[in-house]
């Protein structure tokens, strides 16, 4: 786990308004088909225990199944894509873009490595896994 990250964060229009009272994770980037079709290219994602997330607003928060196993928020007034939660899971993935500098968190790893596209490369020092690590 990270250091703690107090800031508020927001979507693009502020409709989805949150803060996370507890540690992060460091930042794992997903190469997956699915991940890459909801934000245009790989996903970064921290994740905290979602006790943790506490919410000021989420008026146009709007949550998609994108599996049997997971579902994907988003906000249905500016698009932004923020959370991803398998089902039955007491954590929460948060793309990590969302936050403001300084973050205090690393990139550890990259998952999904086969959805990898070829117009960009892996940073070579960071450990690469086929599925979740």
């Amino acid at each position: 786990m990270s250091s703690r990250n107090n800031k508020i964060i927001s979507c693009l229009c502020g409709g989805i308004k949150l803060k996370v009272n507890g540690p992060l994770r460091h930042v794992s980037n997903c190469h997956c088909i699915q991940c890459m079709k909801t934000h245009g290219n790989y996903s970064a994602y921290t994740n905290a225990k979602e006790k943790d997330v506490i919410f000021l607003k989420r008026g146009t928060l709007k949550w998609f199944r994108s599996s049997k196993k997971a579902k994907r928020g988003f906000c249905k007034k500016c698009g932004a894509s923020i959370f991803f939660k398998f089902y039955g899971n007491n954590t929460i993935s948060i793309s990590a873009g969302m936050f403001s500098n300084p973050t205090k968190l690393k990139t550890k790893m990259n998952i999904f490595i086969k959805g990898k596209l070829d117009y960009y490369k892996l940073d070579k020092k960071l450990p690469k896994f086929n599925r979740y690590s």
